[in-house]
Parts: structure tokens; C-alpha cells; sequence
């Protein structure tokens, strides 16, 4: 994306986009959301104290955890257990699915694909579940108060809204070229641009490592991006990212289910495309 495509968004309306890649415009707005919701915030702090002995991350320290995200983009550390990891994957399993490229086209089923190709024949790199939130077990770990608390501090102010995805990526035989014809641009490098302020929280529900679609970041690229990068396309080669921030910084996340972290990706960050066994991945993204 170009000087001249931002320019074009930003007549089109879409100024989130536009000026949410900037660090500076990030943390103003969290200052002023700070200032105007501090009232609110006082109260869901007060709330969220009182509710951490019912979450599922009472191990985790949120002053780490923020700490993490401001210095190096992202938290390791935020795992769910067992008996929620076995739900979100039954639930996952026996919904129909919708492939990436065309959300309202004929659905299918998990246990049906096989290669990455679904019973009709289509090649599919990524099978998305409809609404997620519809699994109690999704909505427990929305809801978490500390989850919500570390979202909070980070921000600076409760987010206005949430998003949550559950997709399955296919292991198969396909090239990197044809998931990028099938929308799995995800493959490569690129930072988001989710709105003013926001950060991304995310759990492994299946086994993942860097042959089963691990998760692979830049650390400290969030901040000190040079104008090239900010003002041109989000995305980015892995030459010019490790070249630009160093690959000692590379980070691939890799666990058993249910591991999770959080992150701010604004960061350079991509997934790994599959090639042993497919990946089932749940991303809840806290915005604005």
C-alpha cells in the first residue's frame, strides 16, 4: 500500500486505518479515553479485584504481562486448561465451517477435509467457525477478569468492543502462493491496524509448533518503525524485517493447547503455514 492508496482511505473515511498504525496517535487516544472514562475504569478495576479468584489466569502477573507488551509487544503466559482447550475443540469440530476467502459459500465440516481440500473439491487453507462466542467456554475466557484487567492497563481504559475468531488452518500439500490466492496473506509478515488502540489475546487449542502453524513475531517492532514501513504497505518481507529489526528478536510461539499470550500487533507478526497437522487457534481481539 502506498502514499496514494492511505490517502485514498482516508477521503474514503476509513481514518483508523489510516492514522492507527502511528505509535504517538495510540497512546493519545489512550490518554484521552484514560481521562474521560476514569470513573468507569475506577469501577471495572474495583470489579475485576473483586473477581480474580474466578479466573482462569490467577497465576499470571498483570504488571508482567503489561510490562511485556509495552517493551517487547507480547506476554507468554496466559494458558487455559485442559477442560476448556477439549470443549472449544469438540465445539470446533462439529460446527460448520466457512471457508477464508468466501464466508457466505457452502460450509463443510472439520472431519470432513481432507489435504485442505473440502468434500466439494475446493482447496481450503483456513475454515472459520461463525460466531465463537456462542461457546460458553469462548465466552469464559472473553469474559476473564484478569484477561480484562491486563487489557485495561494496557490500554488505558476499557476497550469499546471485542472480536472473537476461532479458525481452523489445514495442513496440506498447497504452495505458499496459493494460500496467498485464497486470502492467507497472514503467512507474511505485516502489522494490523485494528483502530485507534488495541491489543490481541490468543490460545492454542491443539498442539503448535513451527510445522503445525506456529505464531511467529518480531519482538520491539511495535514501536520505532521507520517512515517507509509506516507510511507504505503494512506488510513486509521477511528480509526486510529481520534486516530492520534484528532476527535475534524473531520469536516463534510455540506450546501444547492451551497456551496463549497477548500482544500488540502493531508488531511485525505471521502465521506459519501448517505442513504436519492442522491448528485450531482462537483470537480474541479487544479494540478501540
Amino acid at each position: 500500500m502506498s502514499v496514494t492508496s492511505l490517502s485514498r482511505r482516508l477521503v474514503n473515511g476509513d481514518i483508523q486505518y489510516v492514522i492507527g498504525r502511528f505509535q504517538i496517535v495510540r497512546s493519545a487516544y489512550g490518554g484521552f479515553r484514560r481521562l474521560t472514562d476514569n470513573y468507569k475504569a475506577a469501577e471495572s478495576g474495583a470489579r475485576a479485584e473483586r473477581d480474580r479468584s474466578s479466573s482462569l489466569f490467577r497465576e499470571a502477573d498483570v504488571d508482567r504481562a503489561c510490562d511485556g507488551l509495552k517493551t517487547e509487544a507480547v506476554y507468554v503466559g496466559l494458558n487455559i486448561p485442559a477442560s476448556l482447550t477439549t470443549e472449544i475443540l469438540a465445539f470446533a469440530q462439529s460446527e460448520p465451517l466457512h471457508a477464508i476467502y468466501d464466508r457466505y459459500g457452502p460450509t463443510f465440516r472439520y472431519l470432513d477435509v481432507v489435504d485442505g481440500t473440502a468434500p466439494d473439491g475446493r482447496r481450503i487453507p483456513v475454515g472459520g467457525v461463525p460466531d465463537p462466542i456462542r461457546c460458553p467456554a469462548v465466552r469464559r475466557i472473553v469474559e476473564d477478569p484478569i484477561l480484562r484487567e491486563i487489557v485495561r492497563k494496557h490500554l488505558g481504559h476499557d476497550p469499546k468492543k471485542f472480536v472473537t475468531i476461532l479458525d481452523w488452518t489445514f495442513a496440506s500439500s498447497m504452495s505458499d502462493d496459493d494460500r496467498r490466492r485464497m486470502k492467507h496473506g497472514v503467512i507474511d509478515y505485516h502489522y494490523d491496524v485494528g483502530g485507534l488502540n488495541f491489543v490481541y489475546a490468543s490460545f492454542y487449542i491443539t498442539d503448535t509448533d513451527r510445522y503445525s502453524g506456529a505464531h511467529v513475531m518480531m519482538r520491539r517492532s511495535h514501536r520505532g518503525k521507520p517512515l517507509r514501513m509506516l507510511w507504505g504497505s503494512a506488510r513486509a518481507s521477511e528480509k526486510d524485517v529481520r534486516k530492520e529489526f534484528g532476527i535475534e528478536n524473531e520469536l516463534v510461539i510455540e506450546g501444547p493447547a492451551g497456551t496463549g499470550f497477548i500482544q500488540d500487533t502493531s508488531c511485525f507478526h505471521r502465521a506459519s503455514p501448517p505442513k504436519t497437522s492442522d491448528r485450531l487457534m482462537l483470537a480474541i481481539r479487544f479494540i478501540n
